[in-house]
């Protein structure tokens, strides 16, 4: 059997005077009895089944490139962000901030076109110790943006009482933080935004703390493709056109692609809202996609979030480039 026909026999739907396909879900015993191979819609993209999701997952939680820390003890330095001396707490909050960006690359240390080493001199400050874990080899330090941010997370009022309910204004508050620190202390001229940091460090402090699944991760990868999903499954007034764009494409003439416009929401001081709606439109139909379609229960940002991440991350972009380029624009 073809890829082409294998799963689906797409039905169409009228939404908001478009056709699109409802992407029914039909079993095919071959694939579905396979446990290494992703459940496709369509479009040859991956559907959100309890097979697939838990699949990712799997390969996440015992892939040694994304768990080079004990999580439990990991969970310790997040808990005590909140208890004992303000030093205790704040070797704790650089602790945080030293391992999400050091796991998600985000960084951090350096802000924009300045010398980290001429900023922290004017600040007449040095590289910060923080909370040791049992296996380190040596002491690990924070130092540039990643202590601004440090110092300016620590100075946070109701910190735990703002990401239990889901603050969008911590996404902004964090990912403006060197900016802050700096231009506070009328050191330099900084206009640095860690986006994406922000929303991983709200995530995973929420995680860790076990404050519910409150924040969705902002990553580029899933950026780029989320117009697809937005496409698929969001419902509304939302539509795939208002987050993406035709370009030129590069090394053919006169051809034009499709790119995703989310990355532009960065910029935006409700920028973290406006993607959290889209997120949240996609994620409703999702869920409404799985009650129909007989999978166990609801799911969240996490497990939307690594199952888009984990597909779309390779492959050079090839996968986004198709996956856009099914979307009738």
């Amino acid at each position: 059997m073809g890829r082409q026909e294998m799963l689906f026999n797409p039905v169409m739907e009228i939404v908001n005077g478009i056709e699109k396909p409802a992407v029914p879900y039909v079993e095919n015993e071959d694939r579905t009895t396979d446990p290494y191979l992703f459940d496709l819609d369509q479009n040859d993209i991956p559907l959100f089944t309890d097979k697939n999701i838990k699949f990712v997952n799997g390969m996440v939680e015992n892939d040694s490139n994304y768990n080079q820390t004990d999580k439990e003890k990991v969970r310790d330095i997040f808990k005590d962000m909140f208890v004992g001396s303000a030093d205790e707490r704040m070797a704790c909050i650089g602790r945080a901030v030293y391992e999400i960006d050091n796991e998600n690359s985000t960084h951090l240390t350096a802000v924009g076109r300045h010398k980290v080493d001429d900023l922290m001199e004017k600040l007449n400050i040095k590289p910060t110790a923080v909370r040791k874990l049992p296996d380190d080899g040596e002491e690990k330090t924070i130092t540039g943006g990643a202590l601004f941010t440090a110092q300016i997370i620590g100075g946070i009022e109701n910190l735990k009482e703002r990401l239990s309910v889901g603050d969008d204004q911590l996404v902004f508050d964090i990912s403006h933080a060197s900016t802050t620190y700096l231009n506070e202390a009328h050191v330099a001229d900084v206009n640095k935004n860690n986006f994406s940091f922000a929303t991983k460090f709200c995530h995973w402090t929420c995680q860790y703390l076990k404050l519910g699944d409150k924040y969705c991760i902002y990553d580029k990868v899933v950026a780029s493709v989320l117009p697809y999903f937005v496409d698929n499954y969001a419902s509304g007034e939302l539509a795939s056109w208002k987050c993406c764009r035709m370009k030129r494409a590069k090394g053919a003439k006169g051809g034009q692609e499709l790119v995703s416009t989310i990355e532009n929401y960065k910029k935006d001081d409700d920028g973290y809202t406006k993607y959290r709606n889209l997120y949240d439109a996609v994620l409703e139909g999702i869920n409404k996609w799985r009650s129909e379609n007989n999978q166990n229960g609801e799911i969240g940002y996490r497990e939307v979030d690594r199952l888009i991440w984990y597909y779309f991350k390779g492959a050079s972009g090839k996968r986004i480039k198709q996956a856009l380029a099914s979307i009738d624009y």
